[in-house]
């Protein structure tokens, strides 16, 4: 393999990094509407805002599913996505693993990264908590046929713990590439800023009526 052929393999990881990097905030967008309009005082709403709140959760709940298990994904057969397991699969090479190594950085601390982002995802697919997941995904938020087995009951919180999953293979496979921090550490705060704002704006226009 000549040094351009690994550039371009070592680009094309990166950018399905920095995809991942967004998807990860995204769903960090999406969490924070729910949390926040979970820990509000829902007892003062009346209709028609009741129906209104509930529209708007389902919309946001389904995004929040969808963007956290794409975050996850396996690698898949075209290639085509910027998910965990499909950087993984890319991965899997040890020359390229190496290319990203900093001047005057051991050659096999990606390697190292590499092996605990590898055990900590396979763990997470083989666990139950992945699975119910995927099937919510896949059952009813990214298909409308009726399944033949019903769709697992997944909590709120549940999908909350698979997002801080992904934020963490997300750390572990930038320090594997050394590309420092991901950029979704420095946008939580706004994103959560943004997403009371929000919910503010909406009761305080409701106590208007």
């Amino acid at each position: 393999m000549t040094n351009r052929d690994l550039i371009a393999r070592a680009n094309e990881v990166i950018e399905r990094l920095f995809a991942l990097d967004e998807e990860v905030a995204n769903a960090r967008a999406f969490r924070a509407l729910l949390e926040n309009l979970h820990a509000r005082d829902l007892a003062i709403v009346k209709e028609p805002h009741i129906m209104a709140i509930a529209m708007v959760r389902a919309g946001v709940l389904r995004s929040a599913i969808g963007t956290v298990m794409a975050c996850l994904d396996a690698e898949d057969w075209r290639g085509n996505r910027a998910s965990v397991g499909q950087i993984l699969h890319t991965l899997r090479d040890a020359q390229l693993v190496a290319a990203f190594a900093e001047p005057g950085t051991p050659s096999d601390a990606g390697s190292a990264a590499l092996q605990e982002v590898r055990r900590d995802y396979d763990a997470l697919v083989k666990g139950d908590l992945f699975k119910r997941g995927k099937r919510l995904r896949n059952d009813a938020v990214a298909h409308k046929l009726i399944p033949d087995d019903p769709t697992p009951t997944v909590t709120y919180d549940a999908i909350y713990a698979l997002h801080d999953t992904a934020e963490r293979l997300t750390i572990g496979l930038y320090r594997v590439c050394a590309r420092g921090t991901p950029q979704f550490l420095g946008h939580k705060a706004d994103l959560i800023r943004h997403a009371e704002v929000f919910w503010d704006t909406y009761f305080n226009c409701m106590q208007l009526r």
